[in-house]
C-alpha cells in the first residue's frame, strides 16, 4: 500500500485538509503533520534551536505548535518514523499560489522540502480566493496523485505546483506566470511615538502571461508546474566576471 504524508500551511483546521485526507485515504496509508495554526506566507522557513510541541490529533495525525510547513514535513519524515513515504502532499490551500507566489508560499515550501528529501511532492491550491468548496479539488488531487504513485521512479524528487479552479475543464502543464500587485505599507503610531508597519495591497493584474499557470487557471484549467530545487541561474553564471 502507498504511504502518503500530508501537510499544509493553513493549520489543523484548514478547510482543505480533511477533504484531502478523505480522498487520499482511498488509495494510500495517510500520515498527517501540520502546523497547529495558520502559517501562510512562511515560505520555506524552518525552526532552529527551539523545541516544538506536537499534539496528537488522531491516529497518525499530529499538529505542531508554532511549526512551519517545512518543519512539519521534516518532522513527519524524520521524527515520526514515517520512512518509505511515497508522496508528500501539501494543501489544499485556501487560495491560489501562482507566479512568484511560490516563493512566499508555505504550501509550496512544504512540498519543496519533501522533494529535497528525494520524495515526489505536490503543492495543491484552490484557485479561488478563500475557496469554500474542496471536494472536487480533493478528487482531482487524488487522481493526479494516483498517476504519480504509479510512476514513482519518474517523479522521484519532483516538486509540482498545482492550482485547481472551480469547475475545471482539464489539466495543463505550464510554466509560472508573473503576478502584479499594488503593494503599499500602512503605518500607525501609538501614543509613545512608536510606529507599526503592515504590508497592504491586493492582486492587480496577471500581466502578459499567455500560456502560463495564471493564464490557464483563468481559462478554467488545472495548472501543473514543475519547480526546480537547484536555483542556480546557469545562463547568468557564465556571464559573471569578477
Amino acid at each position: 500500500m502507498y504511504r502518503v504524508l500530508i501537510s499544509n500551511d493553513d493549520g489543523v483546521n484548514g478547510p482543505g485538509l480533511r477533504p484531502l485526507i478523505k480522498e487520499m485515504s482511498k488509495i494510500a496509508k495517510v500520515y498527517v503533520v501540520v502546523p497547529k495554526s495558520q502559517m501562510s506566507g512562511t515560505g520555506h522557513a524552518i525552526t532552529l534551536s527551539k523545541y516544538k510541541k506536537a499534539a496528537k490529533v488522531a491516529e497518525d495525525f499530529y499538529a505542531v505548535a508554532g511549526g512551519t510547513p517545512a518543519d512539519c514535513v521534516k518532522y513527519g519524515l524524520l521524527a515520526f518514523g514515517k520512512d518509505n513515504i511515497d508522496l508528500v502532499i501539501s494543501g489544499i490551500n485556501t487560495c491560489p499560489n501562482m507566479g512568484q507566489d511560490v516563493i512566499y508560499s508555505g504550501t509550496v515550501g512544504a512540498a519543496r522540502e519533501g522533494a529535497m528529501k528525494g520524495i515526489a511532492s505536490i503543492a495543491v491550491s484552490a484557485a479561488e480566493m478563500h475557496s469554500k468548496e474542496y471536494k472536487r479539488s480533493a478528487i482531482a488531487t487524488r487522481q493526479i496523485a494516483e498517476k504519480i504513485l504509479k510512476n514513482k521512479k519518474k517523479y522521484k524528487a519532483v516538486c509540482l505546483n498545482i492550482n485547481i479552479p472551480k469547475n475545471y475543464k482539464g489539466i495543463k502543464v505550464v510554466p509560472l506566470g508573473l503576478n502584479d500587485y499594488n503593494e503599499n505599507i500602512a503605518v500607525i503610531a501609538d501614543k509613545k511615538g512608536n510606529f507599526s508597519y503592515k504590508l497592504t495591497g491586493r492582486f492587480f493584474s496577471g500581466g502578459k502571461n499567455k500560456g502560463s499557470d495564471i493564464d490557464m487557471v483563468e481559462k478554467g484549467y488545472i495548472s501543473v508546474t514543475s519547480l526546480q530545487i537547484d536555483q542556480t541561474d546557469f545562463k547568468t553564471l557564465k556571464k559573471i566576471k569578477l
